[in-house]
């Protein structure tokens, strides 16, 4: 009988969402004219009755309709930047009074939530249950789910930064929303391509740092590094006819891959990448 583990993918935008707070460029201005939104980037992974979420952000609301009356079980956290961890607070009494929510994080990661009083306030109660991963350990988490965190290259003024592999039954997926550039994370992970090192980790479908889709579309862009979409889609080559799916997510408000019909929207899907839809199910 097939084991029904799904991954949803909850956010594509980068921390801020769309629209962007404080932005009024005609991107976020088409998103709110038309009464979209775009939340920060998020992933569930839906297990028998656990539901495990990668990154919390303050939209959490709105990605939990998607997921449907389901209670949240574990959180597992890349990185201390606000749109992947504000939506933690969530969990308090003021609004939704968990319990026991174990709390996955790196050393760094739980101790910035102790010391930050209203973070900590919920350990100190029991909403949250901290459980610290070490980067390439490997975590069974049931029978036929097991999540393996790896230390990523990006800003780390707070915390490290950590990609996850998540491997089902049938297909592993890796979820890496930031990272600073392919030279620096290749160099970490000892591996001389980007094929490779998705090869090397065995996963069929990738969740891949979509930011910005050129490296000067932010006057401020050298202080908020990740690697260019077209510098991906480089080093990825030609993927139509290949197992391999790959979809770029966590995309800026600036990103021409967020304008209806782009140029860049078609270039990005002649290369055999993809766009994922907030909501859509990828069978694990």
């Amino acid at each position: 009988m097939r084991h029904d583990i799904r991954a949803m993918i909850l956010g594509i935008a980068q921390d801020g969402g769309v629209p962007h707070p404080g932005c009024f460029c005609d991107t976020c201005q088409f998103h709110w004219d038309n009464q979209i939104v775009l939340s920060p980037s998020s992933l569930a992974i839906i297990d028998e009755k656990q539901l495990h979420l990668i990154d919390v952000t303050r939209n959490l609301d709105r990605q939990l309709r998607k997921v449907g009356d389901r209670q949240v079980t574990d959180i597992w956290l890349t990185h201390g930047h606000v749109g992947h961890i504000d939506g933690i607070g969530l969990f308090g009494k003021e609004v939704m009074n968990a319990n026991n929510v174990k709390l996955h994080a790196s050393k760094s990661m739980i101790e910035l939530i102790r010391s930050t009083p209203k973070w900590n306030e919920l350990i100190e109660n029991n909403i949250l249950i901290p459980s610290q991963f070490n980067s390439n350990d490997s975590i069974q988490i049931s029978e036929y789910l097991v999540i393996t965190p790896i230390q990523i290259p990006h800003r780390d003024e707070l915390t490290d930064t950590h990609a996850f592999v998540v491997k089902g039954p049938e297909k592993s997926v890796l979820y890496l929303p930031d990272h600073d550039s392919w030279e620096e994370t290749l160099d970490f992970v000892s591996q001389d391509s980007v094929i490779d090192w998705f090869e090397f980790l065995g996963v069929e479908i990738v969740f891949l740092d979509g930011t910005f889709w050129s490296k000067n579309e932010l006057s401020r862009q050298n202080d908020v590094p990740h690697p260019p979409v077209v510098d991906s889609l480089e080093r990825l080559g030609n993927l139509n006819g290949k197992e391999l799916e790959v979809f770029f997510f966590h995309f800026n408000h600036t990103n021409p891959l967020l304008i209806p019909k782009s140029d860049e929207i078609k270039q990005l899907l002649d290369s055999g990448c993809k766009i994922p839809i907030e909501g859509q199910q990828f069978l694990l």
